[in-house]
């Protein structure tokens, strides 16, 4: 398993399959309801479905043949990944995957693990952000935002429980999202994605709310844990695909787990691989256990810290966490509306997400390995540099005025803003559409949904992955799926390869469902492709 760095002994292996946890990292307070370590790693009996990766140019057949020999059924496929995620039909877990092992066309197969959320806790609500003043990326005698407020051009991948996007703070800002979770919907139920996407990049000098590290930086928001904060590990897979192939440079994970797997390691590579930088937090053990996706090589794992930059006394740390950030009482945005402080590595991961995205939209860096030198070597050394974290609590300042390892000059500052950090009731202006212009183009774009095949079944509720190839003779815009004419997904073009798909729940119902796939060109024509399947 790929790791970082000298990572001290060997990892823990459980003797039997352990359950991965993502866990929703937000520090549980003194006296609130804490789940059993226990019940946080169980056993790969608690999952009846497998996680298949498959060796190159294995046919479709032989996996056809496999899973109807091994008695298993397709729920969805990772496309990006060549994996397939199975439901077994009879049997124990354990088997199967001992039984695919034995097949020479299978690289790997691990249990699709379950995700459980060990609780956030909401403390008093804080009338200023410390963190960003501790960071130096605002109203300091030398701040980040003099030099940058970044780029909607800067893309920001928050994978978490969705995002409310009617909130009042993130007014233009999502610019995409996508459901990879069991849930009818793509918006935050659970406050947790909400609170860290607006540490992350909330709508900035806009007189209403709290400020985001990223300031102008776009979000894109995926939701890979449902609406209890608990989500299956395939989920948050097919989040980090979603976000770097949307081109995300930056996709924040503000989750973890104590088990490894092949296929999220997989998936952090892939991402690193398209130039996405991957922050992850470290997590709440208050112990050096490794956390994942934060452990591995391509991730910066970010612990802790409080308003005295001392070391959160939650925080997961060692010499695999790389930076630190402020995560104890952290006020951001809200579900309902509201605003609220939360503490948690899950809140310091967004701070170094943002300063990230600044560092990419100042122009110093053109890859995430630049990008993320920037960020480390940038940092300051307080207490507990070289013992809890590799290189220190994160300069916003710093990391964009060129004090790294990519010097360049410090233009002009900009006007310094004025942070309003609670709830405003001044109204939000009417967005105006900008009229896209009509060009001489009249070519529509073709599209045929290959996945699911028309009049097939399906199982329901289960997640399954609509496929559609797409092309035009001027440029795929975007491929737009709905499911019984709910639109679900828009995937961005043109891809590489022409192909567009989306994740989304199937039906909880035995019924008919139809899928349909609309492609847009840059002028605005169209065509669609439909498919009706059943759900049993």
């Amino acid at each position: 398993m790929e790791r970082k760095g000298v990572r001290g002994k060997n990892l823990v292996v459980f003797i039997r399959f352990c359950l991965f946890s993502v866990l929703v990292t937000g520090f549980l307070a003194v006296n609130a309801t804490t789940v059993n370590s226990q019940q946080a790693v169980q056993d790969a009996s608690s999952t009846d479905e497998l996680i298949i990766r498959y060796k190159t140019l294995t046919p479709e057949n032989e996996k056809e043949k496999m899973r109807k020999n091994l008695r298993t059924s397709l729920k969805h496929r990772i496309q990006r990944l060549n994996v397939e995620v199975l439901k077994i039909q009879e049997g124990t877990i354990e088997e199967k995957i001992r039984q695919y092992k034995k097949n020479p066309n299978v690289a790997y197969a691990e249990p699709n693990y379950k995700a459980y959320a060990l609780g956030v806790t909401n403390d008093a609500l804080l009338s200023k952000q410390w963190g960003l003043f501790k960071i130096s990326a605002v109203n300091t005698q030398i701040s980040a935002w003099d030099i940058t407020t970044g780029s909607p051009s800067i893309k920001l991948a928050v994978l978490d429980t969705g995002i409310e996007i009617s909130h009042d703070d993130f007014f233009g800002k999502v610019i995409l999202s996508s459901n990879f979770t069991d849930s009818p919907t793509v918006t935050d139920v659970f406050g947790h994605g909400t609170h860290v996407a607006g540490i992350a990049a909330a709508a900035t000098n806009n007189s209403i709310g709290i400020a985001g590290a990223g300031y102008n930086t776009s979000i894109l928001n995926g939701k890979v844990l449902g609406d209890d904060g608990s989500g299956y590990y395939s989920w948050v897979v097919n989040g980090i695909v979603w976000a770097a192939d949307q081109g995300a440079q930056v996709i924040n994970l503000s989750l973890g787990g104590a088990s490894s797997s092949n296929v999220l390691q997989d998936a952090v590579n892939y991402a690193w691989s398209k130039g996405s930088v991957v922050v992850a937090a470290a997590g709440n053990t208050g112990n050096t256990r490794p956390q994942y996706p934060g452990y591995y090589q391509n991730v910066i794992a970010v612990a802790a810290t409080d308003s005295n930059d001392k070391k959160a006394s939650f925080s997961t740390y060692g010499n695999w966490v790389d930076v630190a950030a402020p995560g104890v009482n952290i006020y951001s945005t809200y579900k309902g509306n509201s605003y609220n402080s939360l503490s948690g590595t899950s809140m310091s991961t967004p701070f170094a997400s943002g300063v990230s995205a600044l560092i990419w939209a100042r122009g110093i860096c053109e890859t995430n390995t630049c990008v993320r030198e920037q960020l480390e070597k940038t940092t300051d050394k307080i207490s507990g540099t070289g013992k809890y974290w590799t290189w220190g609590r994160i300069n916003a300042y710093k990391a964009v005025s060129g004090a790294g390892p990519f010097s360049t000059p410090i233009p002009t500052p900009t006007p310094t803003i004025n942070i309003i950090p609670t709830p405003s009731n001044t109204p939000i202006p009417i967005a105006t559409a900008t009229p896209t212009p009509v060009l001489s183009d009249a070519i529509k774009p073709t599209v045929s949904i290959t996945y699911p095949v028309n009049g097939s079944t399906v199982s329901r509720k289960n997640n399954i992955e609509v496929t559609a190839n797409a092309d035009d003779d001027t440029g795929v815009a975007r491929v737009v799926f709905y499911r019984n004419n709910n639109q679900i997904c828009s995937i961005a073009g043109p891809t590489m390869d022409k192909i567009y798909s989306c994740s989304m729940y199937t039906v909880s119902t035995r019924t008919k469902v139809k899928y349909k796939a609309t492609a847009f060109d840059v002028a605005g024509n169209s065509s669609s492709s439909s498919v009706t399947v059943t759900a049993k």
